[in-house]
């Protein structure tokens, strides 16, 4: 079986407009969209989509669900399936100003410099979209580590964005709840390399001022190389509360998209070895299912924090 990165997805409450904010804020291109009047059977979900163009390497399909229409994201970065996705800057000060004035962005915190480590130098800040899912700017230092060498990208600013130095998706994140086991997935049956892990305590000042989220968190970090340009960021967080798992329907949800030349024997191999469930329609029969995405497919969900498609 061949699987190959296609691409991810966000749920959204109102696809044209998370759709007109990445085209005008983040220079994404348009590729294609279903008409105003038309539903998609995604799965069993009903819901309208827009398919984008990040960046030369990233496309993101945006879906909003009717059963969710509307509603606000809700779920902090602790939380399983929590995603953002992460924009590489040449200034991040001048990006981050530029995005603290477009309406309905807020920046968390401030601009923070990793002191250590195979990230060290690097420059973040996180940020919210107007629905309440999580964003973050990040700007690499001038030499890199060797370490964080292969997570480079050598991009340059996206003439398409007004957003000063963009320079396109340097990586997407996701909270999950066992991180060996999520390393394992991307690493055993997704064609990933790990490349770099961590382990990082952060105090509840902080989880609140850059996260919004006031608890004290041990989070273990790794990032995995898929193919030759995406970068996953994989986060298992330690709390003492109960971290809540995320509805796939829900505003802020994402999943990553495969290729597949076996999109059933995929979807059976995930759930053999990692304790996958095929969600919705296929549920029932472990059928492949058809796909929003295009062709048929197979949407699998174990409550990692990765949810996982294969489409033909």
């Amino acid at each position: 079986m061949k699987n190959t990165l296609d691409g991810f997805s966000m749920a959204v409450p109102d696809v044209d407009a998370a759709a007109d904010l990445f085209r005008t804020v983040f220079g994404a291109e348009l590729l294609s969209a279903d008409g105003s009047d038309t539903l998609v059977d995604d799965h069993g979900a009903p819901a309208r989509s827009v398919l984008l163009q990040l960046d030369p390497q990233t496309r993101l399909r945006l879906f909003a669900y009717e059963a969710t229409a509307g509603a606000s994201f809700d779920a902090s970065v602790v939380d399983i399936g929590t995603a953002h996705f992460c924009f590489r800057t040449g200034d991040i000060e001048q990006a981050a100003k530029f995005l603290a004035q477009c309406p309905g962005i807020r920046i968390l915190g401030e601009v923070m410099e990793i002191p250590e480590g195979a990230l060290r130098h690097h420059k973040w800040v996180y940020f919210r979209f107007p629905w309440g899912a999580y964003g973050e700017l990040q700007e690499w230092p001038e030499t890199p580590s060797a370490e964080a060498a292969e997570l480079f990208h050598g991009q340059v600013p996206v003439a398409a964005s007004p957003v000063p130095t963009m320079m396109g998706i340097d990586h997407v994140g996701y909270s999950v709840r066992d991180l060996d086991a999520a390393v394992g997935l991307l690493t055993g049956c997704l064609g990933g390399r790990r490349v770099l892990g961590s382990v990082i305590s952060t105090g509840k000042e902080l989880m609140e001022r850059q996260f919004e989220t006031p608890v004290p968190a041990l989070s273990k970090m790794a990032m995995v190389r898929i193919g030759e340009h995406t970068n996953i960021e994989l986060f298992e967080h330690v709390v003492d509360e109960v971290r809540r798992t995320g509805d796939r329907l829900a505003a802020g949800a994402s999943r990553m998209v495969f290729r597949s030349d076996d999109p059933a024997g995929s979807g059976a191999e995930l759930s053999h070895r990692f304790g996958f469930a095929e969600a919705g329609a296929g549920a029932a029969t472990g059928s492949a299912t058809g796909s929003a995405t295009g062709g048929t497919g197979a949407l699998l969900t174990a409550g990692s924090g990765l949810d996982i498609e294969f489409t033909a």
